[in-house]
């Protein structure tokens, strides 16, 4: 859960580390949009997947809200876009975690 925290508070700052000026505003701006709909995204598919929330999909999702919109953060002008794109980055993530990572465990002991 702290890494989570320290994702949040130091996320946007990577993906803007390159940036100037209104442009490092925006990028800070949308990673966060990102992170929160990556959120957003894995809370309702662990709770379609398991009927309740689970926090360890929550959790890594964070980082797939911060990756998602990392290569374009510069570039998305609107929230919402930045949103959907932390969305679907999140709704991956927690898919990849809850279903294919044990069926991989499972069928070629990865």
């Amino acid at each position: 859960m702290i890494g989570s925290i320290f994702l949040w508070m130091f996320w946007p700052s990577f993906n803007g580390a390159l940036a100037e000026g209104a442009t490092q505003h925006r990028v800070f701006c949308n990673t966060l949009f990102g992170i929160c709909g990556s959120v957003i995204g894995a809370s309702v598919i662990s709770r379609n997947l398991f009927g309740k929330l689970d926090m360890e999909i929550v959790l890594n999702a964070t980082l797939a809200g911060g990756v998602a919109i990392g290569t374009c953060c510069d570039l998305v002008a609107k929230p919402f876009a930045a949103m959907l794109i932390g969305t679907f980055g999140g709704m991956f993530s927690a898919v990849g975690f809850a279903k294919i990572g044990p069926a991989l465990a499972k069928s070629i002991n990865l």
